[in-house]
């Protein structure tokens, strides 16, 4: 039975909750069925990598349940390989109406782990009959269950995050991945499944049809990934969640001040005097709450890897234990930049590069600063500058992260459109040899 939202124009996101993210256990041949559909309200348990109640495979627990549910399971799609985004007919018309600051949140919520079966509903509403990926996404069916729907973008990145990090052999998408979040009124997000990199194509395509009609991604200049068709990924969620959509988001600095115990707010002044960008719902391992440095913290052209270093030889992660490619994806999750940064730290020392000016920036007698992780990266874009107005001052230009991508690159999270792309290390300009203007904004955690 479908599950479909009474809240379909209603489009939220959840500014803080729990995340418990993949974690690489090793794949095993046959995986144990952790539910079946007829005990999908009874659920306790149910490990990433077994087979949910739908037939596909558990690659996210939420910790507890919320108002979408806990689980997500998945299931690829192999035959519905190069559909469109949505009808022909619909691929220049945006999902959403009303005004700009809006619309412009609610593309962001619609990213949110949770709102993948809203905006697949959207966009069938607006749609109708087709075979672009969303309706083939809703019109699967497996073990009597048929409430699939095409993930959101931040749903899709934990399936290529719980992919990225298994130890043993799974069988591979080669190629772009549909996601169900709208970037524009004809750019639609989608990730591609050899590195990662979660793309919206909007300075590329935007004036020129978007790529809501394409069945084909564009193959972007200086990389070797050719242009591939969009693959098809179904997921459901259970058991059945408790509560409604939340309300459209509107971050606001709330004036408050916060300690270090908390509580606070998003939007709260925190105790080293930056603002509150994260909250994690609960005491974690690295704190709960997440705070970014002023704007004056800022330091402009710094490269991410320390001048005179070689990427071969004076690697910052070795084969020892986890292979590196798994260390390197579990280091963009939300609560690694502070170890991101000590391990940069470690192998460098002093010097002229992105970490160090993090770790070293020191504020109302506060010196816990670090470069922010990926993820963490992505979720201050999505609070502070992301909204009608920027709550706080950052340039629309490049951050860096404290993520590795190879050994010669990093991720950045560009803070005019939100997208993450891979950076050198140096990243300097051809023509001058210096540094290019990459920033680097700190931020530390506590709670």
């Amino acid at each position: 039975m479908k599950r479909l939202s009474a809240f379909v124009a209603v489009v939220g996101c959840v500014l803080a909750g729990v995340q418990v993210s993949a974690q690489g256990a090793s794949a095993t041949a046959k995986a144990p069925v952790c539910a079946s559909s007829a005990n999908l309200n009874l659920i306790e348990s149910c490990a990433l990598g077994t087979v949910g109640p739908g037939g596909g495979v558990v690659f996210y627990d939420a910790g507890k349940l919320e108002w979408w549910g806990r689980y997500l399971e998945a299931a690829v799609l192999r035959t519905q390989v190069g559909a469109t985004w949505s009808s022909p007919a619909n691929s220049q018309t945006s999902l959403y109406s009303g005004d700009a600051a809006t619309v412009q949140r609610q593309r962001i919520d619609a990213k949110a782990i949770g709102m993948g079966l809203v905006n697949t509903e959207l966009i069938i509403k607006q749609s109708g009959p087709g075979a672009y990926a969303a309706m083939r996404a809703a019109k699967f069916e497996k073990n009597g269950l048929d409430d699939w729907f095409l993930p959101s973008k931040d749903e899709l990145n934990e399936f290529y995050n719980y992919r990225a990090t298994r130890t043993g052999s799974v069988e591979p998408i080669d190629g772009p991945v549909w996601s169900s979040t709208e970037a524009w009124k004809n750019i639609a997000w989608y990730q591609l499944f050899q590195d990662g990199t979660q793309f919206s194509d909007s300075y590329i395509l935007a004036s020129k049809g978007g790529n809501k009609n394409r069945r084909t991604n564009v193959k972007y200049p200086g990389t070797d990934f050719p242009s591939l068709p969009y693959s098809v990924v179904a997921v459901r969620a259970f058991p059945q969640g408790s509560g409604g959509v939340p309300p459209t988001s509107f971050p606001k600095l709330t004036g408050n001040s916060c300690t270090n115990v908390g509580p606070c707010a998003v939007g709260d002044v925190g105790p080293a005097g930056g603002i509150v960008f994260y909250d994690a719902g609960r005491p974690m391992t690295w704190g709960r709450y997440l705070e970014v440095s002023p704007k004056d913290a800022e330091k402009i052209g710094w490269p991410w890897r320390k001048p005179g270093y070689s990427p071969e030889n004076d690697r910052i992660y070795d084969e020892v234990g986890l292979p590196s490619r798994i260390k390197r994806v579990r280091s963009k999750f939300i609560g690694q930049g502070f170890a991101n940064t000590r391990t940069i730290i470690n192998k460098y020392g002093p010097g002229m590069y992105a970490a160090r000016a993090a770790w070293d920036y020191q504020i109302n007698g506060y010196d816990d600063w670090f470069l922010p992780s990926a993820d963490e990266l992505d979720v201050m874009y999505n609070v502070l500058y992301a909204v009608e107005e920027p709550l706080i001052g950052f340039a629309p230009t490049y951050y860096w992260s404290s993520s590795e991508y190879n050994l010669k690159n990093a991720w950045t999270v560009l803070f005019r459109s939100g997208q993450r792309f891979d950076r050198e290390g140096w990243f300097t300009d051809k023509d001058t040899g210096r540094p290019n203007a990459m920033r680097v904004r700190p931020i530390r955690a506590f709670g």
